[in-house]
């Protein structure tokens, strides 16, 4: 018996160093983008350094603390630095696509030294290590140190070379993460019976979403996998909004219920869908659409689940995505489960998020703006003139140059008729100054709130604003 355990211990040690050897063999293989490590902020030190702890797997120590140098600095510019305490997030200095787009400067920055070659540039920006820690696991070694990064010095660096923008110093750069909610997938809302039926105007019966079900007995796991998930955002430095929480205020404000026309359940037309008003409501940039299910493995549980982030102003166009299996627990809560088998995933998530809404930040947030008259309307588009900026110009122009004046490119597409007036590809900013200089995020339809005061103080026009949808706003004449 004492010789079968002895065969199983040796046998589970030799399991242990052959994986820890074919991981160290898989990330010598993987780009720089894509090296494995582990980096736990410490804090901001004296005259623009950053203080990480960064651990990683070698051949042997030496090389490994070489190693943790270079990832601390990689760290800093590919996967951006979560919050921790009193300190905020800080945005990676380069996005993913500059990275990509330029990846043989980048390899040669943070080539490790060889005995023919000094290695990259990086270790310009290495300002002391602390000692470093070492456990031998088979052939490699498990290195631990603590590394100071001129900080400052590589922004500075990487923006003169001109793979960096200044956002620090952008109205945008004081929202350097975006606002994300979570909210349950069709998919799962459907096999959990998260649903309400109503009959159409031809009587055939119809289904959709009901989000309106935290209150269940049968939500608990919902609720518990969306506030894991939640935090673990919150940990990575972006802001999150509740979804239950936002269903409690619509239906404060909205007692009609306009999620499904009169009632629930009760006949009627949709007005927009559930999700169309939740994404019209909130005031976010994302919506990460969650799937999950509790599975189990003999006496043990545990999730798989699928997750996909989508831009709320883009028709919901797909940003990340990621799926996976967590490890099985006989003890675990679910969001405990969960929270094991996204935590591999979320590094690479988060960057696209990121990646997504620094390209925002610079290029403007997409909507579609349509101007309407109503039947009794006296104005016409394309035959009323008003003096604009000493010119004649008729009304449907001046409208086309206040968009072209209030877009990032200044150049939205437009389509007219007599009655309606479409603009395609109108690239709103992110952030506007507001009273005394603050900052503040502009959505769909306090831009449109512009042009709506621009027609009112300039020509005594009256237009009433309607919310399409998230990316979709309308001005009635």
């Amino acid at each position: 018996m004492k010789s079968l355990a002895k065969r199983f211990v040796q046998a589970l040690v030799l399991l242990l160093v052959v994986n820890t050897a074919f991981a160290q063999k898989q990330n010598e293989k993987r780009s720089i983008l894509d090296q494995q490590y582990e980096v736990q902020y410490v804090g901001v030190g004296q005259d623009g350094t950053k203080v990480f702890t960064v651990t990683t797997t070698a051949k042997d120590a030496t090389e490994g603390v070489e190693m943790a140098k270079r990832d601390a600095v990689a760290a800093c510019l590919f996967r951006g630095i979560t919050a921790s305490g009193n300190t905020k997030a800080t945005p990676a200095i380069i996005s993913y696509s500059k990275a990509e787009e330029n990846i043989a400067f980048f390899e040669n920055f943070l080539a490790l030294p060889t005995k023919k070659t000094p290695g990259g540039q990086y270790h310009r920006f290495i300002n002391k290590t602390g000692q470093p820690q070492s456990v031998k696991n088979g052939k490699a070694y498990n290195v631990s140190v603590e590394v100071q990064i001129l900080y400052d010095e590589l922004v500075k660096y990487m923006q003169d070379k001109g793979y960096a923008e200044n956002v620090k110093n952008s109205a945008a750069g004081k929202y350097a993460k975006p606002m994300l909610m979570v909210v349950p997938a069709d998919v799962y809302c459907q096999e959990m019976g998260y649903v309400q039926k109503w009959k159409d105007e031809n009587g055939k019966e119809q289904t959709i979403i009901d989000y309106d079900v935290f209150g269940r007995e049968d939500a608990r796991d919902l609720r518990l996998v969306i506030a894991a998930l939640n935090d673990i955002f919150k940990n990575k430095g972006f802001e999150t909004q509740s979804l239950e929480f936002l269903i409690k205020s619509m239906k404060q404000e909205d007692q009609e219920n306009a999620l499904v026309g009169d009632d629930y359940g009760l006949e009627g037309s949709i007005a927009e869908s559930p999700i169309d008003r939740i994404k019209r409501t909130a005031n976010v940039d994302f919506i990460v659409d969650l799937d999950f299910e509790v599975m189990e493995k003999g006496m043990a549980r545990y999730i798989t689940f699928n997750m996909r982030a989508v831009d709320v102003s883009a028709n919901a166009r797909e940003i990340a995505h990621a799926h996976g299996d967590g490890k099985p627990s006989n003890s675990a809560t679910v969001n405990t489960l969960l929270e094991e088998a996204v935590l591999n995933h979320m590094d690479l998530f988060c960057k696209k998020l990121q990646d997504e809404f620094d390209n925002m930040s610079k290029n403007g947030r997409q909507i579609t703006v349509k101007i309407k008259k109503t039947d009794s309307s006296e104005h016409n588009l394309l035959k009323d003139t008003y003096d604009y900026e000493g010119e004649q110009a008729t009304l449907g122009d001046v409208i086309y140059y206040w968009l072209q004046d209030n877009t990032v490119d200044g150049n939205p597409t437009r389509t007219i008729t007599p009655n309606v007036l479409t603009f395609n590809q109108v690239m709103i900013p992110l952030t506007k100054e507001g009273r005394r200089g603050a900052i503040q995020r502009v959505d769909t339809q306090s831009y449109l709130t512009g042009l709506q005061t621009f027609l009112r103080n300039n020509y005594s026009i009256e237009g009433t604003i309607y919310m399409r949808g998230p990316s979709e706003v309308w001005l009635i004449l």
